[in-house]
């Protein structure tokens, strides 16, 4: 849009006045949008942080702030009994520090506070940063959409740039957006200058401070988390792509060597200082890795650009074929010498784009789905696709570095995203850049279309005659026949402006109207998120783990200690009193933080199989040794654990068959012809040790009605062709033994793939018999009943692991409890040869809240017995 407007108001100076007020408006609606949970999440003692990683962040900025600025790379207040190793960088939780520093916070809820304005203040520093690259690719005008754009861009960059999600995420996209723009800048002015490798004078050129400066850009993001590496990738694949165009169109790539080789040195030179925290070439932690992988993308740089001089002469093709070549032989050199680094870099590369069965349980890992991208960027597509198409343009008419640099960056990044849905916070960047580059693009070619259609060129260019300081003035008409001929000729380089183009005019307004619709839906997505997002932790589990903080031994740990290697792992010793608390590894965070407990399991994985292995479990004994071996002295559970977190569980425990052996799903008629498929849970559903512990409180269970389920292939039934079992009968009967003896009589004369099996639609009511679990007692349960109508399921259970108390004797033991919500059971246990192992003290311990309100008494003989607490916590024999 028309070069003359852009005059008038770079002449006035309004154009800088209308960018910067612009600025400032889209940067107060990112910080007003970001801030709007402040109203649900904050209390006058507390900050319910969203998301699970959030709060570990704030467990490190504690620490940081009582020893600012040190950081600790090791941790044992995590993944008990081997404590955690730090595999990110410090930078995010400096910053947060320094935040909390100035604005004098010091207590915990103070310090949770004003921490968490940190993700929307990068989101506001992430407006100037997208005018910028906007502003460089196409104009002003384009950096301005741009900038709008990510104000409102929704989905996963919304969520972790929110008030309240204080993790390193939203740091990830700004300082990775700050490398793009730095390296832009210096695609630019390296071009622009004509440096040339074989004119050392022109190598003195000031303008090698710009890819100085995207050094340490991309230094900033690595400090931050080593996910920079991505983008070190991005730009050898941006290479490779550029290198063979400018050997193809003939032109020089000195700008693009020396652009590389003085980014990635700085980066190397950066990384030093910083330190190698790690052994080993693995690009997932600090370690030497990083600058052997920069380097490579130095010497990879030079040797394309060697190959390229050296093939000058010869027809183009040969260059890329040669590439080809070299790439098969280095691959080749690399599994024959260095196989297992080489393998260790397609390993981590496919854990990023892979699809491994446990990744899938992460949420944050799943795949990208279709449905999801579409409704989270919902008309910006369209914008993308222009934006594509533009670069495109661009690419080919030009040979526009900055423009294929992007059009890689954001295939990319594309493409991670649609293996995992984490990457969608670094493509809000891309997406809000195409989708202003399409505008940008459609005001270059269409805006003078539209100023003629509607009147405007005439007066605009009024305007700029009227106070232009630079109008050449007119030919005196008394200039002889010299000056006559000069007006003449003058005026035939003027030819009358053609006539507007209603197409397109039609496509530019078509354009606008999309970038509206655009804008609306971001907006308000993001005002539906703020104002209606809740904080991760619930006020089930914040009592619980309040309780526990206050009420369970301190296990000897310094909360705030740091220790300033990773290697601190090797030597550290946790002391006698040290114990694990085993929970899912959601949960393991908000232990830390809140109870400041040592969790076995936590949201980094760590601990998650183990953890699957116990609750999947359904021998109680090899669960108990299992526990023994970790330390572990309490087991928390909850409700989603045994429902919608269950799947999960099963798929870490075994990843092949998952929920398979202990839940299936059946086809019943509900009315003549019509089908509907129903869950049905097996024996071993109920036999595993989350459903024995949450459910059943770790009590002996005699079902009253077991169902026998028959089924047939839904083939063999004429049904449809699936291989979901239909349901063809259901039998009642009393007892386990009396359910197995109808199965055994069926299957003597079923038919052919006709089976009959134990199973039930409820999912807290046993379909079989359950031991008594002997070594776990119930302390504490939250106050929310789950069950509405009827039962009484708590929330949030926590069971302490005890040696148990050992006495003589046969038949059922049983003992009523009462939980500190009032809630009344009875613990039964049947003996094992001739002992039982009891749980819980009939004389209450100094912290009990759980607890027995008589005498244990033997069913059969009706004997009391009395157990101490003593008896229990040191298993002593009565």
């Amino acid at each position: 849009m028309p070069k003359d407007l852009n005059t008038i108001l770079s002449k006035n100076g309004l154009r800088y006045s209308f960018i910067g007020v612009c600025l400032l408006a889209f940067s107060y609606l990112t910080f007003w949008l970001r801030t709007l949970p402040i109203s649900r999440i904050v209390s006058d003692n507390w900050v319910n942080l969203l998301g699970n990683d959030p709060w570990y962040s704030l467990r490190q900025i504690e620490q940081m702030a009582l020893d600012f600025p040190a950081y600790s790379w090791f941790d044992p207040m995590t993944h008990f009994p081997l404590g955690e190793v730090i595999y990110w960088g410090p930078l995010f939780r400096l910053l947060a520090v320094v935040l909390v520093i100035l604005a004098g916070a010091s207590t915990r809820p103070e310090i949770m506070y004003v921490a968490s304005f940190l993700p929307p203040l990068m989101a506001v520093a992430m407006v100037p940063m997208m005018y910028g690259i906007g502003a460089k690719l196409v104009d002003w005008k384009t950096g301005l959409v741009s900038a709008g754009f990510i104000a409102i861009v929704g989905g996963q960059y919304a969520y972790r740039s929110l008030f309240g999600f204080v993790d390193h995420h939203i740091a990830e996209t700004l300082f990775s957006t700050l490398f793009c723009l730095c390296f832009i800048i210096a695609l630019l002015k390296l071009k622009e200058s004509g440096v040339s490798l074989t004119d050392l004078q022109s190598l003195k050129n000031p303008v090698l401070i710009y890819p100085a400066l995207a050094g340490v850009a991309f230094l900033l993001g690595f400090y931050n988390m080593t996910t920079m590496v991505m983008f070190g990738f991005i730009v050898a694949v941006y290479t490779l792509v550029q290198m063979i165009l400018d050997h193809v169109r003939k032109q020089a790539s000195d700008y693009l060597v020396l652009t590389n080789c003085v980014t990635f040195l700085v980066v190397i030179l950066g990384i030093i200082p910083f330190g190698l925290k790690q052994t080993g070439l693995g690009v997932g932690s600090y370690s030497p890795g990083h600058i052997l992988v920069y380097s490579l993308i130095i010497i990879g740089t030079l040797l394309l650009y060697g190959i390229s001089r050296y093939l000058t002469d010869k027809p183009w093709y040969f260059y890329p074929g040669a590439l080809a070549g070299v790439s098969v032989l280095s691959l080749l050199l690399g599994f024959i010498i260095f196989p297992t680094l080489v393998w260790g870099y397609i390993g981590a590369f496919t854990a990023v784009f892979g699809m491994h069965a446990v990744v899938l349980t992460v949420q944050e890992a799943m795949p990208w789905q279709f449905a999801n991208a579409v409704s989270v960027f919902s008309w910006g597509w369209i914008l993308v696709a222009g934006g594509i198409i533009y670069l495109l343009y661009r690419i080919w008419k030009k040979n526009d570095a900055p423009a294929l640099f992007t059009l890689v960056w954001f295939a990319l990044i594309f493409l991670a995203t649609t293996r995992q849905v984490r990457f969608e916070y670094y493509l809000a960047a891309n997406i809000a850049l195409m989708a202003a580059l399409a505008v940008g693009g459609a005001m270059q070619f269409w805006g003078r279309d539209l100023l003629r259609f509607t009147g405007l060129e005439k007066f605009l260019m009024a305007k700029e005659q009227a106070i232009s300081p630079e109008a050449p003035p007119e030919a005196p008409e008394d200039g002889g026949k010299k000056g006559k001929k000069q007006k003449q000729k003058s005026q035939k380089k003027s030819p009358a402006p053609s006539p507007a183009s209603p197409l397109r005019v039609g496509l530019l307004i078509v354009t606008f109207a999309i970038a509206l619709l655009f804008v609306y839906s971001g907006a308000t997505a993001n005002y539906t998120l703020g104002s209606n997002v809740g904080g991760g932790m619930n006020s089930d589990w914040k009592a619980a783990l309040t309780w526990m903080g206050e009420n369970t031994p301190d296990p000897g740990v310094d909360y705030y200690a740091m220790y300033d290697s990773p290697q601190a792992r090797d030597t550290f010793e946790y002391p006698p009193e040290a114990y694990g608390v085993l929970s899912w590894w959601d949960y393991g965070h908000w232990i830390t933080f809140v109870s400041k407990r040592i969790p076995h399991a936590n949201p980094f994985q760590r601990g998650a199989t183990t953890a699957a292995n116990f609750f999947i479990e359904t021998d109680a004994d090899t669960a108990s040794a299992q526990l023994d071996e970790l330390g572990i002295r309490y087991v928390i559970t909850d409700i989603e654990m045994t429902t919608g977190k269950f799947w999960a569980m099963t798929t870490w425990h075994d990843p092949v068959n998952a929920t398979a052996p202990f839940q299936t799903r059946m086809l019943y008629e509900e009315s003549e012809g019509s089908y509907s498929q129903v869950s049905l849970q097996r024996e071993s559903y109920f036999q595993t040790m989350i459903q024995r512990l949450h459910v059943f409180d770790g009590s002996a269970v005699t079902p009253e009605e077991i169902l026998v389920v028959q089924s047939a292939p839904a083939s063999s039934l004429g049904v449809g062709a699936g291989s979901t079992p239909v349901i063809t009968g259901i039998s009642k009967t009393k007892s386990v033994d009396e359910a197995r003896a109808y199965i055994a009589e069926f299957e003597k004369t079923a038919a052919p793939n006709h089976s009959a099996e134990i199973l039930t639609p409820e999912m807290f009511v046993s379909s079989t018999e359950l031991d008594a679990l002997q070594r776990f007692r119930l302390v504490y349960e939250s106050p929310k009943n789950v069950l509405d109508g009827g039962g009484d399921i708590r929330y949030v259970k926590i069971f302490e692991f005890v040696p148990g108390a050992t006495v003589q004797g046969e038949g059922m033991i049983e003992v009523p409890i009462k939980t500190n919500t009032g809630r009344t059971f009875t613990y039964r246990q049947e003996s094992r040869d001739g002992v039982f192992v009891l749980p819980y003290p009939t004389e209450a311990g100094p912290d009990d809240v759980v607890v027995a309100t008589g005498p244990y008494r033997i069913v059969e003989t009706g004997q009391e017995i009395s157990v101490p607490y003593r008896a229990v916590m040191e298993g002593l024999r009565i």
